[in-house]
C-alpha cells in the first residue's frame, strides 16, 4: 500500500496590505469571505516573519492575532498568505492506495496488512489453506 499525504502547504488567499500599521490585514481587491477564509485559519506576514490566527473576517478587512516577528502587525506594503486551516502545513487529507489494483482507499481500515481491499484478499495467506468449490485435497 502507498499513501498520498495532503498538506495545507499553499495558501488560499495571498496579497499585499494597504491600511495603517495595524493587527488588521487590509486589502481593498481581497474579498476574503468570498474566497472561503473564516476566523481561525492560519496567518503569516511573509514580510516581517510573524504569523497567527484569524479573529473576525469581512471582504476587506481581517482582524488577526501576530507573534513570532517583528514588529507583529501588518504595515503598509507588508504581504501575506492565508492558510486553509489553523497551521500551515497541517495535514488536511490522507489517501491510501491498494497496491493490486490501485483503487483510491479512504479509510485505513478497508485494508488489509498486505495493502490489499478486504474484498480482494487472497484467503489462502497466511497459509490458511481454503479450497474452493470442485478442489479436493
Amino acid at each position: 500500500m502507498t499513501t498520498e499525504i495532503h498538506l495545507d502547504d499553499y495558501p488560499l488567499s495571498t496579497g499585499t496590505h494597504k491600511g495603517a500599521a495595524s493587527l488588521t490585514l487590509n486589502d481593498p481587491g481581497a474579498d476574503f469571505k468570498s474566497c472561503g477564509v473564516q476566523a481561525g485559519v492560519f496567518v503569516k506576514n511573509t514580510t516581517d516573519g510573524s504569523s497567527g490566527l484569524t479573529v473576525t473576517v469581512t471582504e476587506r478587512e481581517i482582524l488577526c492575532t501576530l507573534s513570532g516577528g517583528s514588529l507583529n502587525v501588518f504595515t503598509v506594503g507588508d504581504t501575506y498568505e492565508i492558510y486553509k486551516t489553523a497551521t500551515e502545513d497541517s495535514e488536511i487529507s490522507r489517501i491510501y492506495v491498494d497496491r493490486r489494483f490501485g483503487q483510491k482507499i479512504f479509510k485505513h481500515s478497508d485494508i488489509n496488512k498486505y495493502g490489499h481491499l478486504h474484498k480482494d484478499e487472497d484467503l489462502d495467506a497466511d497459509g490458511r489453506n481454503v479450497f474452493g468449490p470442485g478442489q479436493g485435497r
